[in-house]
């Protein structure tokens, strides 16, 4: 079996279960921002869709993890380093977005520049699978990224 080149079966594991993490904590980010919007129904509803989008690639990188433990993901391309990296400043702008409650111009800027990171940081986090439906699952995440942006973006040129 090929493993990244950082290691083991468990590193790969530990990975996806980061990159799973990631994905939860965009949508926490954008659940707060749905609350603190909420008197603009259509902004409200936004944030909640896009939480929603990022909880469903949280449980495709659950998936992964299944799909790993049964040996039908041979390796990622990301190292833990880096998966960590990004969980960090994640982590980070939420505390912050809490501490200092953003407009809804600059939360909508920061998500779309969060979503367009994202979606280098899924380019470079595909894993190898054993199986194409697998492969194409990731490949459907990563549209759904550059649909966050792009809604995203019209709703920012709307504000």
């Amino acid at each position: 079996m090929t493993e990244n080149p950082a290691g083991t079966k468990v590193e790969v594991l530990r990975i996806l279960e980061i990159c799973r993490e990631i994905e939860l904590q965009c949508a926490g980010i954008y659940h707060y921002y749905a609350e603190i919007f909420s008197d603009s129904r259509n902004m409200a509803e936004l944030w909640e869709k896009t939480a929603q989008e990022e909880e469903n690639h949280a449980y495709q990188f659950g998936l992964a993890i299944n799909l790993r433990r049964q040996g039908l993901v041979q390796s990622v391309s990301i190292d833990q380093n880096m998966a960590e990296t990004i969980l960090n400043k994640l982590i980070s702008l939420y505390e912050e977005v809490r501490r200092n409650r953003p407009g809804i111009a600059d939360a909508l800027r920061l998500a779309i520049e969060v979503e367009e990171k994202l979606s280098e940081y899924h380019l470079s986090t595909m894993a190898l699978f054993q199986e194409e439906s697998h492969r194409k699952l990731f490949e459907a995440m990563m549209k759904n990224d550059h649909d966050h942006v792009d809604a995203l973006k019209k709703a920012y040129q709307e504000v």
